[in-house]
């Protein structure tokens, strides 16, 4: 990934741990924290096709470096304004030199806005 596509610093959450009720959550624990990565709203739908309330739905790709390693199971968190996003997808696009190429990452942001 190149520098000058960085726009901020995430932290992957891995992991699971267990509530004072016995039910399992995800775990805030950083498995990676600091690293470079690129987010970007891709797209957005204003209606919610299975309600007819209105809702903005908005669609985020993240680009990864290759070398972190992130799972479809991890979540991510965004530094610097403290945004939570699952991971739909993980995808390698291909590569025409067998260089390694960024991981490309569908989001959905699961933190309430901050106001």
């Amino acid at each position: 990934m190149g520098a000058e596509t960085q726009n901020c610093l995430i932290s992957v959450l891995r992991g699971t741990a267990v509530n004072q009720f016995g039910d399992e959550v995800d775990s805030n624990v950083p498995f990676i924290s600091g690293l470079p990565a690129t987010l970007i709203e891709t797209g957005k739908t204003v209606q919610d096709p299975s309600t007819p309330t209105p809702r903005t739905i908005r669609q985020i790709t993240a680009i990864v470096p290759e070398w972190a390693g992130v799972l479809n199971t991890d979540r991510l968190l965004d530094e610097s304004t403290g945004d939570t996003y699952i991971i739909i997808s993980v995808t390698r696009p291909p590569t025409i030199i067998g260089a390694p190429v960024d991981l490309v990452l569908q989001l959905k942001r699961v933190s309430a806005e901050s106001v």
